[in-house]
C-alpha cells in the first residue's frame, strides 16, 4: 500500500529521535497520514536543520545522549520567535513529571511512545487547523501592516496613557524617526510638541521635526479597544496640496472675474445710454427688451463681485476696517439703498430701533454688505403688499439685528445648510428667484470676521428671520465704577456713601435703570444688587448671570443666603447689620479679582 500524497494542506513534521528503529516507525506513521516526514538523530541536528528550514510540527524525543528534549525545546523556544512551531514531546517514561518539565521548557503538547496513529492523526489534525489559522492570521497582519505602511497619511497610535504604540512609515518621516529607533512608549507632546487633549480638538495643526519648517495637517482620529485597552489611531493628511490646489481656484476665479469685468462694465455702460436716450428715440418694445439687458447685467455684475469677495475672503485676503460705529444709522443707510428695489416689488420696509446710540466695532462697507445680501433676501421672498422689518435690539454685552419677512418661510431640511457656499433651497434652473447662493456664505464669514454670529428661524408670524449678534462695545467710561441696583431710596444712599472712596458710584432703582446706566457708562467693575421687589430672586439672578461676569456681583439682602448666591456664582452679604467696612472689604476684594477692570 503506497502511502498518500502530500497535499497543500500537509504538514512538514520533523521527526528527532536517536534511536533509528523508532524515529524509522514515526517517520512513517507521518508519511501514512499524507504529511512530509524530516529527520534528525540528535537534538543538535534538530536544531541546525530548524534553524535553516523550520518544520510546521516536530515531534521530539525525550530521552537523546547528547542534548535532551527538555533543552532542545527551550533553544527552540528561543530561536523561533517570528512564528509558532508545535513541539510535542515523546517518551516511554512513566509518569508525569517529566511531561510536565517538558511543557514547562516551551513543548507544546506530547504523545506516550509506542505512538498510536489514530492519536498522531489527531494530534497533528488539530495542529494542522491551529496553523493555517495562524499563517491566516499573520498574512491579514502583514497585509493591513503594508497597507498601514504605504498610507501616505501620518498615522499615529496611542494609548489610553497618551504614548505611542506604533507609527507607520509616513509618521517615521514627519517627525524624523529613523528606523532602527522604537517609538513605542514615547509621549505624544514629546513626539508632537502638542499633548492629546490639544492635537485632537484641533482640525488643522502645523507640525515637523524642524521647527523652522511647519507643514500644515487636518486632524482625525478614532478610538477603540482591544479587550479592556483602549487604543486611539490619529490619522494627520497633509493639507500643503489642497491648499496648492485652493490657490491656483482661487487665482483662476480671480482673473476670469477681472476678464469679465471690464466688458462687462462697458456693456452697462452701453446700455445705460441707451435707456436715457443717447442714442436715439427707441420704441416702447425696445426699451422693455433693453430693461431685461440691464437688469440680467446687474446680475452678472452682482456675481462677478461675489466671485471677487469669495476668493479674497477664502484666501484671507480681504482685511476689514474694524473701528466703533454708530449701528442704527448704518441700518438706515441700508434700508434707504434697498428702498427704491422694495419699492418697485411693493414691499414696506420698517426700522424699529430699541437700541439707540449703539456702538459696534466693524468695518461700516461691510457690515452694510451684509444687510443688503439680507435686505435683497427678504424683499426677494415677500409677496407684494408684505413688510419687511428691521429690528434692532440689545442686551448688556450683545446687539442683535433682526430681517424679519412675511415670505413662505425656509424648509426646515434646508436650514441647516442655509449659510453654506452655493446653498439654494431649489437650485433648478426653473426656481421663482434666482440667486447664486453665495450671499449668505459671504455674509456669514464677514459677520463671523468682526467678531458675531448669524442665524435664521422661523417667524413668529410666518416668514423667516435672519439674524445678526454683534458684541456691543461700551462707552468708555472715565475708570471702574460701582452700580448699587436697590428698590429702596435709603440703602441706595447708603451703599453709595459707603463705597463712593473705592470707586464712581451710581444708583439704579431696577433692572431697565440699570441697563440705561451701563448703556452710557459700560459695564461695572462691580454690581451691588437686593434682588427684593425686583420680581423672583430666581429670574432676577439669572438675568444678572447672563449679562455680567457673575463674580463681579454682590448680592446684599436678607432673604437670600450665601448658598443661593453661590448657585449662581454671586457673592453675598446680609442688607442688615452689615458694617462699612465689611462692605468695603467686600467690594475692594471683587475689584482687585477683576484688576478694576471694566466689561
Amino acid at each position: 500500500m503506497y502511502p498518500p500524497t502530500p497535499t497543500e494542506d500537509s504538514l512538514t513534521v520533523m521527526v528527532a529521535d536517536d534511536i533509528g528503529p523508532s524515529r524509522q516507525q514515526l517517520i512513517q506513521v507521518v508519511r501514512e497520514l499524507g504529511h512530509v516526514a524530516l529527520e534528525a538523530a540528535s537534538g543538535a541536528e534538530a536544531l541546525y536543520l530548524i534553524e535553516r528550514n523550520p518544520p510546521d510540527v516536530l515531534l521530539l524525543d525525550l530521552l537523546m545522549p547528547d542534548m535532551d528534549g527538555f533543552a532542545v525545546a527551550r533553544a527552540v523556544r528561543q530561536q523561533i520567535t517570528g512564528k509558532w512551531l508545535p513541539v510535542i514531546v515523546l517518551s516511554a517514561l512513566k509518569g508525569d513529571e517529566h511531561f510536565a518539565r517538558a511543557l514547562a521548557s516551551g513543548a507544546a503538547d506530547f504523545l506516550v511512545k509506542p505512538v498510536s496513529p489514530v492519536i498522531m492523526r489527531a494530534k497533528l489534525r488539530q495542529y494542522q487547523r491551529v496553523l493555517n489559522l495562524q499563517s491566516r492570521v499573520a498574512m491579514m497582519a502583514k497585509r493591513q501592516q503594508a497597507i498601514n505602511e504605504h498610507i501616505t497619511d501620518a498615522i499615529i497610535t496611542i494609548d489610553e496613557h497618551g504614548l505611542v504604540c506604533e507609527l507607520n512609515r509616513a509618521a517615521r518621516a514627519l517627525f524624523a524617526i529613523a528606523s532602527d529607533q522604537d517609538p513605542a512608549g514615547m509621549a505624544l507632546q514629546t513626539l508632537t510638541g502638542l499633548d492629546v487633549a490639544e492635537l485632537l480638538d484641533r482640525p488643522e495643526v502645523a507640525l515637523g521635526a524642524n521647527e523652522q519648517v511647519r507643514t500644515p495637517f487636518s486632524v482625525s482620529h478614532e478610538r477603540w479597544s482591544i479587550g479592556s485597552q483602549t487604543f486611539r489611531t490619529i490619522a494627520l493628511h497633509d493639507l500643503r496640496e489642497t491648499r496648492r490646489i485652493e490657490r491656483m481656484k482661487d487665482e483662476f476665479l480671480a482673473m476670469v472675474s477681472h476678464e469679465l469685468r471690464t466688458p462687462l462694465t462697458s456693456i452697462l455702460g452701453a446700455l445705460g445710454l441707451l435707456a436715457v436716450g443717447s442714442g436715439g428715440s427707441l420704441p416702447e418694445a425696445a426699451l422693455v427688451l433693453l430693461q431685461v439687458a440691464k437688469r440680467n447685467g446687474d446680475r452678472l455684475n452682482q456675481l462677478i463681485d461675489d466671485v471677487l469677495d469669495l476668493t479674497k475672503l477664502e484666501g484671507n485676503h480681504m482685511p476689514l476696517n474694524l473701528r466703533p460705529v454708530e449701528l442704527a444709522p448704518l441700518i438706515r443707510e441700508s434700508l434707504s439703498a434697498n428702498t427704491s428695489y422694495a419699492q418697485r416689488t411693493d414691499v414696506s420696509l420698517v426700522f424699529d430701533d430699541a437700541a439707540p446710540d449703539c456702538l459696534v466695532q466693524m468695518d461700516p462697507d461691510r457690515f452694510l454688505q451684509v444687510m443688503a445680501n439680507l435686505l435683497s433676501n427678504a424683499i426677494k421672498h415677500s409677496p407684494a403688499g408684505k413688510t419687511v422689518r428691521v429690528l434692532l435690539t440689545r442686551d448688556w454685552q450683545t446687539v442683535q439685528v433682526a430681517v424679519v419677512d412675511e415670505g413662505p418661510g425656509i424648509d426646515p431640511a434646508f436650514r441647516k445648510r442655509l449659510f453654506e457656499k452655493f446653498s439654494q433651497a431649489d437650485a433648478s434652473d426653473r426656481r421663482p428667484v434666482g440667486g447664486t447662493g453665495l450671499g449668505l456664505y459671504i455674509s456669514r464669514i464677514l459677520v463671523e470676521k468682526m467678531g458675531g454670529t448669524v442665524s435664521a428661524d422661523a417667524g413668529d408670524i410666518g416668514g423667516s428671520t435672519f439674524r445678526v449678534s454683534l458684541p456691543c462695545l461700551q462707552r468708555t467710561p472715565d475708570g471702574p465704577w460701582i452700580l448699587c441696583l436697590a428698590h429702596d431710596h435709603q440703602q441706595q444712599e447708603r451703599l453709595a456713601d459707603w463705597l463712593g472712596d473705592l470707586a464712581p458710584v451710581d444708583v439704579a432703582a431696577n433692572l431697565a435703570g440699570a441697563e440705561t446706566l451701563i448703556r452710557q457708562r459700560g459695564l461695572p467693575a462691580v454690581l451691588l444688587a437686593n434682588p427684593q421687589a425686583q420680581g423672583p430672586a430666581d429670574d432676577f439672578c439669572a438675568c444678572l448671570q447672563r449679562q455680567l461676569t457673575p463674580a463681579r456681583v454682590l448680592l446684599v439682602s436678607d432673604a437670600l443666603n450665601a448658598g443661593f448666591a453661590a448657585r449662581y456664582g454671586m457673592g453675598w452679604l446680609a442688607a442688615s447689620g452689615v458694617k462699612r467696612q465689611d462692605m468695603q472689604a467686600s467690594v475692594a476684594a471683587i475689584l482687585a479679582q477683576t484688576g478694576k477692570g471694566v466689561g
